[in-house]
């Protein structure tokens, strides 16, 4: 008996599902350290104590104090409340790449996932930055890096399917108490979208910004690096546990729906409570022994 197809977790949507990082907090995080931060919220209040009658002064740091208490208190008793939730799917789920064309209708032979898992490749690219100064993002060329940083994932979201670009996600290391490295992990369909991007305007300002600033300023403090992973059909797998739609599982897979011709965009997040999906080598379209899944 032939295998069910996969059950998306979303809706195919005409326009790609975003979830916009507040970057201003993402970095201001990291541009300073723990006794950096206290000694700014010390230098607060010093100058609250100055302008307001001592027993006033402390009336920001108590309401503060209480609404963390209040706010904590109440996510932690009413699951309802909890905003730690959004956007958590409540079940075992696995990225699943979509066929470029679907049939809406099920008595159709073009379904959106089909039954197989890892059918597709898969091109991973670390892309990062870091600045190894004390002044952070401040610190001479920072701005230029950030501003060639961001306008690489800007131009290969603009132009996803120039380059077969499905999904990015910016993460933060955590290696050192401030200026960490910064880093977008991007998803392609296939290694010449990675070599067009590598040759783009975007990519090639950038590379040749950084080697122009080492050369005319002899600072070597900006750090740059990327590193490509080439996945075959099934040298990969995936599988998230109550989490929000993550790395791979939050692309923004370009589609065309045969039935009306339009372009739609899916989440490639599938059902992983089917027999396929439950183990490591079953998302591998493997066997139990490890060895690949014959196909005819």
């Amino acid at each position: 008996m032939a295998a069910k197809d996969y059950t998306g977790i979303f809706e195919p949507s005409k326009t790609p599902r975003r979830v916009v990082p507040d970057m201003l907090t993402f970095l201001a995080k990291d541009a300073f350290t723990l006794p950096q931060l206290l000694l700014l919220g010390a230098l607060c209040q010093i100058a609250i104590f100055s302008i307001l009658p001592a027993r006033y002064a402390l009336l920001p740091t108590l309401l503060l104090l209480l609404h963390s208490i209040v706010s904590t208190t109440l996510q932690a008793t009413s699951p309802a409340r909890n905003t730690f939730l959004n956007g958590v799917i409540k079940s075992r789920t696995s990225a699943v790449l979509p066929e470029a064309t679907y049939s809406p209708d099920p008595a159709a032979s073009s379904p959106l996932f089909g039954s197989r898992p890892a059918a597709s490749p898969i091109v991973v690219l670390h892309l990062g930055v870091r600045l190894n100064h004390p002044l952070g993002p401040l610190a001479p060329g920072a701005a230029e890096a950030t501003k060639h940083f961001i306008a690489c994932s800007v131009e290969l979201a603009r132009r996803a399917s120039d380059f077969g670009c499905v999904g990015q996600t910016t993460w933060r290391a955590a290696e050192r108490a401030s200026n960490n490295t910064l880093m977008t992990v991007f998803y392609f369909r296939d290694v010449a979208g990675l070599h067009a991007f590598a040759h783009d305007a975007v990519h090639r300002a950038a590379w040749d910004w950084i080697g122009r600033f080492a050369r005319e300023t002899g600072h070597s403090h900006i750090g740059i690096f990327h590193e490509t992973f080439v996945s075959a059909p099934g040298g990969y797998e995936t599988i998230y546990h109550n989490m929000p739609p993550l790395l791979l599982g939050a692309a923004n897979v370009r589609v065309t729906n045969e039935g009306t011709g339009e372009t739609e965009f899916v989440v490639p997040l599938v059902d992983a409570d089917v027999p396929t999906l439950r183990s490591q080598y079953g998302r591998m379209d493997r066997m139990p022994n490890g060895e690949p899944v014959q196909r005819s």
